[in-house]
């Protein structure tokens, strides 16, 4: 009598051909597009469609059973639970960083401090320091990249291209930082070590990052002093000043957040750290202690008398999170009933089967990534799914993982906020109330990075073996890659 293992049944079962295996990401364009772009729906009604599409095809043509695709899908959420509950945190941080005076604080001596001319350079570099330190371009994005916008609408400075920067700044920290649940997770999933994974990043996002900071610095050039409406800026001024106790006392804030994330304190204590310093400050600014309890659900609901100030500043709260939480759980679903139903199997078998040089095959997976953030919806699917189908093709390389975690980040990490829908560009519209259909054109690195990514492939620059004693193979033979 056979007693296969479980690993044995699964690799025999019928797996779909290839048409078969595309008509879920097809209905995913052909409903999320319109859908989004044309009628304004967001996107999480159409991504339950496709599940269900993508479940019924699994059920009805490939024999797999429902069980089996729920397993999957609650799999690859529970994947998500730690970006939930810091999703929800940064929502109550927000609100107490509002309320207390600190991101009406940071846009105050902003406008004072900053000029149109040099702004766009140096608000990616802040973002990205800030990325760095607190391992969260969430997080770097709902303060600084909060305060960030007030201060370009104060300067005159589009908010799409300022958005653009921030993006810029966040993703760019976000993505060195050992501190980052992307970094992390790309590192084990192609299994590197953490700080390895780190300084082999360093040869693709330090070049891209300054390229991308010259080309702010040169929009930023055409923005001059005299563009700039004084007297709005003095309005905004005199409006904070009035609504706020604004002190250089509000630095404590950041500094702290700063401190515990140099001092290793985990990601979830040290944001839920920075609330209470957040809340302590909000108190100081003389809220009742009921209504900060209420702005860290509701959010921030300030009626200074100046819309601007008013658009800019009632924003936060865990409620207001709740969307990108579902837009989480409906991505990742999706992505669950996907890999139950053999799909990405298929149509990864299928690249590797036309891709055979180095330098195609490390392509192909740049544009699996990308694809994989627009059809998923999600960072984490873009480096999970791409990253174990790849893992053996660079070992049959001679590619070490290193090189597959840093093509993981280069273009699944990145450009997963230039997807309107996705988890990322649902973050980002939530705390600089901005789509990404407005700013991707302006983040440069989400285009640049990939690129170089791609020029590193083919030419072999900065790539590291596998096994120093041997060469980099430069193709490998669909034999070889069948190999066990």
């Amino acid at each position: 009598m056979s007693t296969a293992s479980p690993e044995a049944k699964i690799k025999v079962r019928k797996q779909p051909p290839l048409l078969l295996a595309l008509v879920p990401f097809i209905c995913l364009i052909a409903i999320m597009l319109p859908s989004v772009i044309i009628l304004g729906a967001d996107p999480q009604i159409p991504l339950i469609i496709c599940t269900a599409v993508t479940s019924v095809i699994a059920i009805c043509f490939l024999g797999r059973g429902w069980q089996e695709i729920e397993d999957s899908m609650i799999e690859t959420n529970t994947m998500a639970m730690q970006a939930n509950f810091i999703i929800m945190i940064v929502g109550c941080l927000v609100a107490t960083w509002i309320a207390g005076g600190i991101v009406p604080g940071m846009i105050y001596y902003g406008l004072k401090l900053f000029s149109p001319s040099v702004f766009l350079a140096l608000l990616p570099v802040i973002c990205a320091i800030i990325a760095v330190s607190t391992g969260s371009a969430w997080t770097t994005a709902g303060t600084m990249g909060a305060a960030a916008m007030g201060i370009a609408a104060g300067l005159g400075i589009p908010p799409a291209i300022a958005a653009g920067a921030v993006v810029t700044g966040a993703s760019f920290g976000d993505k060195l930082s050992p501190l980052s649940d992307s970094t992390n997770l790309a590192a084990g999933v192609a299994g590197t070590k953490l700080f390895d994974h780190v300084r082999h990043m360093l040869y693709s996002t330090i070049p891209s990052f300054l390229i991308a900071v010259s080309i702010f610095a040169v929009i930023g050039s055409r923005y001059s002093a005299d563009s700039v409406d004084t007297s709005q800026i003095d309005v905004i001024l005199s409006t904070l000043e009035a609504s706020f106790n604004i002190t250089p006392l509000i630095f404590i804030a950041p500094l702290s957040v700063i401190l515990m994330i140099v001092f290793k304190v985990p990601a979830i204590p040290g944001m839920l750290g920075g609330t209470v310093i957040g809340f302590c400050f909000a108190l100081a600014q003389g809220n009742p202690l009921g209504d900060i309890l209420s702005q860290m659900i509701y959010g921030v609901q300030l009626s200074s008398g100046n819309e601007m100030v008013d658009a800019l500043l009632n924003r936060g709260g865990m409620q207001s999170m709740m969307f990108t939480i579902s837009l989480v759980i409906c991505a990742l679903a999706f992505g669950g009933a996907v890999k139950a139903a053999g799909c990405l199997d298929t149509i990864i078998a299928a690249i590797l089967k036309r891709c055979h040089s180095r330098g195609s095959i490390m392509t192909a997976n740049v544009f699996t990534c990308i694809a994989m953030n627009f059809m998923a919806a999600d960072q984490y699917m873009s480096i999970v799914i791409p990253g174990q189908m790849y893992k053996k093709v660079y070992e049959k390389l001679n590619l070490a993982p290193k090189n597959l975690s840093r093509v993981l980040e280069d273009s699944g990490t990145l450009t997963s906020g230039i997807v309107p829908w996705s988890t990322c560009g649902a973050v980002y519209l939530a705390t600089l109330g901005i789509s990404a259909f407005q700013y991707a054109p302006y983040c440069f690195l989400a285009i640049i990075n990939p690129l170089i990514s791609i020029l590193y492939a083919f030419t072999g620059w900065t790539l590291a073996p596998l096994d120093p004693s041997k060469p980099i193979k430069k193709s490998i033979t669909v034999e070889e890659m069948n190999q066990s």
